[in-house]
């Protein structure tokens, strides 16, 4: 019974969801409900509480301003034209499809959502496969399929919410998560490569198995080296320059205008200055120097020296004020499920939740996050409701608390693929000018499009897509719950 209503948020979460509310809703639904079953079952000493909200604030501040600059900064990003420039430039450097496509899915888009997240590499990778010669639902679904560096998504602020969570290092558990990771990235490897014609001609999986086989030893490597924040960027730009290189001495003229390299440098603060503010919090022991060393400020840097180096006019403070607009239901919605997950772990629902299923062994821990990654549609919201829960499985299991959170932070970032409202954005943005208009157009031969039937082929792609994604999310969250049982 007490389980039951330590889960009551969870449950809550999920209904006002499938009635198809939005996420904003769910997670101050749940917030609610969690605060009552505190009341009723769960009562905490306000000292504890206190303590608790104390040490957690900074971080749910750190994560919502890494939502905010990252959003600010990929609106400047577009509105400049830098992320088509560098798209193009990326494309022109492809030798070929499969080649080009390996880029995209496994350095470009993991790229975009290393630094920005929101699912915004979707956005830049799908235009790019489409140009590439991809018809628009393989498009969408090779562009979702790179969101296989999630869990370092926006510089990494799911991963540290688990890690705050379950009492963990941040970079103890980045490292463990990017071990387990190699069983979503080879999931995405086989999907990547037999949607660009590997069953026909083998050779067309080469560049597919190495650019995979690159970017889970790169962000391995980083997060070994470096540490987690940076880890995404660094393993995607090995990708990248990997495949740039290999181009190159297929013959391929990888020529960049000043342009170019005006459209790069937001990127090259960002990266550069977060590499070496990291560099420099671990020689000497400083407080500014962790402030330094903090995401949010070269995102904000990022963002300072988009527009002065913007290869193409921009209203700045107009594209600054859509982006806080466009972040105000993300932003809200990420601090209540935070604020949901430190509720319920505080509180000791979390605690109860997971003794109760532990009964069942710790297989159901990668099957909860995962859930809750579809759920959520964040890394960060499935972390924030299910990570305590599955700590304290491996504490009553007797597991490895650090093994059982990073199997599961794998599979809920992995399960991102497969959110409802992410596929749909995907397919519409495939679809580009195939999407349908209201009253339709006039086409070339002087007929008159179908709306309706437009609108009905783009349902028809969406379900196909949706069905493509939730096999993928099993492929790998199986035989994670297989090595979670194992623990």
């Amino acid at each position: 019974m007490i389980a039951l209503l330590a889960a009551t948020p969870i449950l809550v979460t999920v209904l006002v969801l499938v009635l198809g509310r939005p996420a904003t809703w769910a997670a101050a639904a749940a917030l609610v409900t969690a605060a009552a079953a505190a009341l009723l079952a769960f009562r905490t000493p306000a000292g504890v509480l206190a303590a608790s909200g104390a040490d957690y604030a900074p971080l749910l501040a750190e994560v919502l301003l890494i939502l905010l600059f990252g959003m600010i900064l990929a609106r400047l990003l577009e509105a400049t034209g830098a992320m088509a420039l560098l798209s193009r430039w990326l494309q022109d450097a492809s030798t070929s499809v499969p080649a080009g496509t390996a880029l995209v899915v496994f350095g470009v888009v993991p790229f975009a959502e290393s630094v920005t997240g929101f699912g915004i590499g979707i956005t830049v990778g799908i235009p790019i496969l489409r140009r590439l010669g991809h018809r628009p639902a393989p498009a969408a679904l090779l562009g979702l399929l790179g969101l296989t560096a999630v869990p370092w998504g926006a510089l990494g602020p799911g991963t540290a919410v688990a890690a705050s969570l379950t009492g963990l290092g941040l970079d103890e558990l980045g490292v463990a998560t990017a071990w387990v990771n190699a069983l979503p990235v080879a999931v995405a490897v086989v999907a990547v490569a037999v949607l660009c014609g590997a069953r026909r001609d083998p050779r067309a999986a080469v560049p597919v198995f190495a650019a995979g086989a690159v970017l889970w030893a790169g962000v391995l490597g980083a997060n070994i080296l470096v540490g987690t924040p940076p880890a995404g960027v660094l393993g995607s730009l090995s990708v990248i320059l990997v495949l740039l290189l290999s181009a190159r001495l297929r013959g391929a003229r990888l020529r960049g205008t000043r342009r170019t390299v005006l459209a790069a440098v937001p990127y090259l603060v960002l990266t550069c200055g977060l590499l070496a503010a990291e560099a420099l919090a671990g020689l000497l022991d400083a407080v500014w120097l962790d402030v330094l060393a903090s995401p949010p400020v070269w995102l904000l840097a990022a963002c300072l020296v988009a527009v002065p180096a913007a290869p193409g006019p921009v209203d700045g403070p107009a594209v600054v004020a859509r982006a806080a607009r466009a972040w105000v239901p993300v932003g809200v919605a990420t601090g209540l499920f935070m604020m949901l997950g430190w509720l319920m772990t505080a509180t000791g629902m979390s605690a109860a939740i997971g003794a109760a299923l532990a009964v069942l062994g710790n297989a159901p821990g990668p099957l909860l996050l995962a859930l809750g990654g579809i759920v959520a549609g964040s890394n960060t919201g499935a972390n924030a409701m299910f990570a305590g829960t599955v700590a304290s499985m491996a504490e009553s299991t007797g597991a490895s608390v650090l093994g059982l959170v990073a199997v599961g932070n794998a599979a809920a970032a992995f399960a991102n693929i497969a959110t409802p409202p992410r596929v749909a954005l995907a397919v519409q943005v495939g679809a580009g000018d195939e999407a349908p208009a209201d009253g339709g157009e006039d086409t070339a031969d002087g007929c008159r499009t179908d709306p309706a039937a437009q609108r009905a082929e783009l349902e028809r792609a969406v379900v196909r897509v949706q069905r493509a994604t939730v096999l993928c999310v099993l492929a790998a969250t199986v035989p994670l719950a297989v090595l979670a049982a194992l623990l």
